[in-house]
């Protein structure tokens, strides 16, 4: 048990963080005897424990006591762990060490963290304050310039490693359902619903000159194959029979969506009503934001989608600053699924800091809004859903890989080959650290022009071979937050194993939980850099009593 020791005003990033790093805690008590004490703030630092964590990036007591050096203060540093980066948004301070420092600072003598211990317990003091980039993370996020670092699960598997290398036998319920590595959502933003819709404006026109100028320069450039230049010819040429209703409206590909994933059930935000670019600080958003389709327009393609599985959801325009149009949105959606329970991801991405109040107040389950326009990685610093800041129900499933992001040349402009080495960065992350890996593919991009179909294909194809769990964006939610509710009423170690009773919603449809029980090290292999596969993963639902023994 991990007793916590902070300053009041942090109690609600305490409990989040440990809902993301899912082990038995609890603030501290007096008279309670604990394993480990997590401390950060102002307090004493004369507790009894097997292992005491200090974080905070001012001068303690305890520096003086331990006769800890410190050699430098750095504002918004780097830090490398195990040969990964990752940013510090507030201060750090760096002590002076002898030894291979613990967590190095760029550019900087000395270490982040140091080691002490004494004849009665182990001490580690970190130079940051790990709940204050907790919050920045949560409520603000990461630039552009970090968005392929993912910052929280670094900070989570730190606390972890500290942990473990102190030899003290625990117990985690890690981000990762049953028998996978971690998840996969595909969801789909459904910004255009056909060029039927698209009748002598913006889009029609923009499409012809692409399809039919751009395409040409790209072709002779060899940039573009001759089959795909033919194919958007084709396109620009049909668009009166598409008009007339005699020809397949190209920018229409639910059907092709639900073949390419065959077997895969995936999320597909509508925009409520057509000609509504919503508002923005007062003032009309842009106009080219209104979508030409009204989602009531489209029953037949809906119908499709959930008889295949699929979910819906809503692409809200004003649902981000105001509950009121919120729920009515919401309520054109619902109208639409006959399902209530129904998540948002705001058109362009719109959030501002209250938007997920604005949110919960309207009614919806969770919101996927959270990620980049102009780039791909994690803007929350993490792969798994979490509970933005001032919210009671409201769940958020950041967004980690978007095709335009990759592809448009005025953002990332990557070429396939370069957008697959990142995602095979992205991947490589969420098998590391669990969690769901977020992707969004809009409903015309494996159409003409865009053709980033054979992109798609190879990336489903991949993301099978490893084994991630496909789900929904409401299952990933609902799995995660079945994982959230894991109560543990007994966790005692013995000499010889670790004697747990947990309790757990039982949810149809989706996977059981894990609780991962880590072994004690023998004292002579402590900092073994082979201790975290000295673990025992446990399977299940609902409630779980029994002893588990320790790994040889």
């Amino acid at each position: 048990m991990i007793g916590v020791i902070i300053e009041n005003n942090l109690k609600p990033v305490v409990r989040e963080f440990f809902e993301l790093f899912k082990t038995p805690w609890e603030f501290y008590k007096e008279g309670v005897t604990y394993d480990i004490l997590f401390i950060s703030g102002n307090a004493e630092y004369d507790l009894k424990a097997k292992l005491i964590i200090i974080y905070g990036s001012e001068k303690r007591r305890f520096d003086e006591e331990f006769g800890l050096n410190i050699v430098d203060r750095h504002d918004v540093p780097e830090m490398t762990y195990r040969d990964k980066s990752f940013p510090i948004y507030g201060a750090a301070l760096a002590f002076e060490t002898e030894s291979t420092p613990l967590l190095k600072i760029h550019d900087a003598h000395g270490s982040a963290a140091v080691r002490v211990e004494t004849d009665h317990a182990e001490y580690v003091r970190i130079g940051y304050d790990l709940l204050q980039e907790i919050r920045h993370l949560l409520a603000v996020g990461q630039p552009e310039t970090y968005a392929m670092v993912p910052t929280l699960d670094l900070h989570v598997a730190f606390l972890r490693d500290r942990i473990l290398d102190s030899g003290i036998p625990f117990v985690e319920i890690p981000p990762r359902p049953a028998g996978y590595p971690y998840m996969v959502c595909l969801t789909h933003d459904v910004d255009f619903a056909g060029m039927r819709f698209h009748k002598c404006d913006r889009t029609m026109f923009g499409f012809i000159y692409r399809a039919l100028f751009v395409s040409a320069v790209r072709a002779l450039k060899g940039a573009l194959p001759g089959k795909k230049l033919l194919k958007n010819v084709q396109a620009a040429l049909s668009i009166p029979l598409v008009y007339a209703g005699v020809v397949k409206d190209f920018m229409v590909n639910f059907e092709r969506y639900i073949q390419l994933e065959e077997g895969i059930a995936s999320t597909f935000y509508f925009i409520p009503y057509k000609n509504t670019p919503g508002w923005i600080a007062g003032v009309p958003a842009p106009g080219i934001r209104a979508a030409k389709y009204d989602v009531t327009d489209i029953r037949n393609e809906l119908k499709r989608l959930i008889s295949s599985g699929h979910e819906l959801g809503l692409h809200g325009i004003d649902a981000w600053q105001d509950a009121e149009k919120g729920r009515h949105e919401r309520d054109t959606i619902t109208e639409c699924s006959g399902d209530h329970e129904v998540g948002v991801r705001m058109h362009w991405l719109y959030f501002s800091s209250d938007t997920p109040q604005r949110l919960e107040q309207a009614g919806f389950l969770y919101d996927s809004s959270i990620g980049y326009n102009d780039a791909v990685g994690y803007r929350a610093g993490t792969t798994q859903v979490f509970r933005p800041l001032g919210v009671e129900k409201l769940l958020e499933l950041p967004l980690h890989i978007m095709d335009t992001a990759l592809f448009y040349p005025q953002r990332m402009g990557l070429t396939e080959e370069e957008a697959f080495t990142l995602i095979r960065k992205n991947i490589a992350d969420a098998d590391e650290n669990g969690g769901v890996l977020t992707i969004n593919w809009h409903q015309r991009s494996i159409g003409p022009e865009r053709f980033w179909d054979d992109f798609y294909i190879l990336l489903l194809k991949e993301l099978k071979a490893l084994n991630g769990y496909f789900c929904t964006a409401l299952q990933a939610v609902k799995w995660f937050s079945k994982r959230r509710a894991v109560t543990f009423h007994q966790v005692h170690a013995t000499a010889s194993g670790m004697t747990v009773r947990l309790t757990a919603p039982q949810m149809d449809g989706t996977p059981a939980i894990i609780l991962r029980t880590y072994s004690p090290l023998p004292k002579a292999q402590k900092g073994n850099s082979e201790r975290a596969l000295r673990y025992i993963d446990t399977p299940f639902n609902g409630c779980l009593e029994t002893t588990i023994p320790f790994r040889g």
